[in-house]
């Protein structure tokens, strides 16, 4: 299992397969370097975020040295970045599409 770093100043990783909760994910970087492993602290489905390392409340998610979003509630190493923690910088998701998501998704919050 891995998941790619698009920038070294990124903290977030993008997963190159589904995760189950407490798999191990490889991060490699574009030359396919592995730069270290994450322990997945929910299931993190194919495409998704994970946390590299605890990022906290307020704090700007960065995924190919571009901020995509400020979180809203501190995010442990391993988890899911997605909207259930974090607000976009560029598009306003209304609430009920947001909880819609979640459930869609199945995502532990």
């Amino acid at each position: 299992m891995k998941a790619i770093l698009l920038s070294p100043e990124d903290n977030v990783a993008t997963l190159l397969a589904d995760a189950a909760k407490g798999q191990e994910v490889e991060i490699i970087d574009d030359t396919n370097c592995s730069l270290g492993k994450v322990v997945t602290q929910q299931a993190i489905t194919f495409g998704n975020k994970i946390a590299l390392a605890a990022i906290a409340e307020q704090e700007k998610i960065s995924k190919g040295s571009y901020p995509i979003g400020i979180t809203i509630k501190a995010i442990p190493k391993g988890e899911l970045v997605h909207v259930q923690n974090v607000r976009s910088t560029r598009v306003d998701i209304p609430e009920p599409i947001i909880k819609q998501i979640i459930e869609t998704m199945q995502i532990e919050e």
